[in-house]
């Protein structure tokens, strides 16, 4: 019993360690951009060591996390199945939060998606978020009448879709409202094609 309750005091102060980093983190890439950001700046600032820093991950790391917990925090729930929202309106707005997001701070966005081109594991929120907005898409188009099997796959086209018009976006090669025409369409495709 003693032991449990060790176990589980060390693992809430790693938590709450992690969120006075994380949340140190946002603030100083904030203000500062992620490379006039340091480890020990970021140390200083949650009032822990480098290597407590480190322990909740390097900068890049960090980074990975800040922008999925502040995506995580943007996604709109599903419609239900009784609204009145089209399901193309619902699947082109979804992303709204997002690009408004990474257009806040486009010297952030593109240290993020270098991240996420690296493919590190730590970057498996990423993986998370997928899940959790294609299965809110997947609804979506289901309670539109679309069949599951085919609103999977829209929801699958729609996040891919996303994530490519997004790295556009970050590399400078477009711009918020080409990008938000841009994924319209692609909810139009995808919705089309049942008909």
């Amino acid at each position: 019993m003693f032991a449990e309750r060790v176990q589980s005091t060390r693992a809430e102060q790693k938590r709450r360690t992690t969120t006075r980093v994380t949340e140190a983190a946002a603030r100083l890439f904030q203000e500062q951009g992620f490379h006039g950001t340091t480890v020990r700046q970021i140390a200083a600032e949650a009032g822990v060591s480098v290597g407590a820093v480190m322990a909740a991950g390097d900068k890049e790391s960090l980074l990975s996390l800040v922008y999925d917990q502040a995506i995580a925090a943007r996604i709109p729930a599903p419609p239900a199945a009784e609204s009145t929202a089209s399901a193309v309106d619902y699947l082109s707005r979804y992303f709204d939060p997002f690009l408004d997001l990474f257009t806040e701070n486009e010297e952030l966005a593109r240290a993020y998606f270098r991240t996420l081109t690296r493919g590190r594991p730590e970057n498996a929120a990423l993986g998370g978020l997928r899940t959790l907005t294609e299965g809110n898409l997947t609804a979506a188009m289901g309670n539109a009448g679309m069949p599951d099997a085919r609103a999977r796959l829209g929801a699958q086209v729609m996040f891919t879709s996303y994530l490519g018009e997004l790295m556009l976006l970050a590399a400078g090669s477009t711009d918020p409202q080409q990008t938000a025409t841009r994924i319209r369409q692609t909810a139009e495709f995808v919705t089309a094609q049942e008909r």
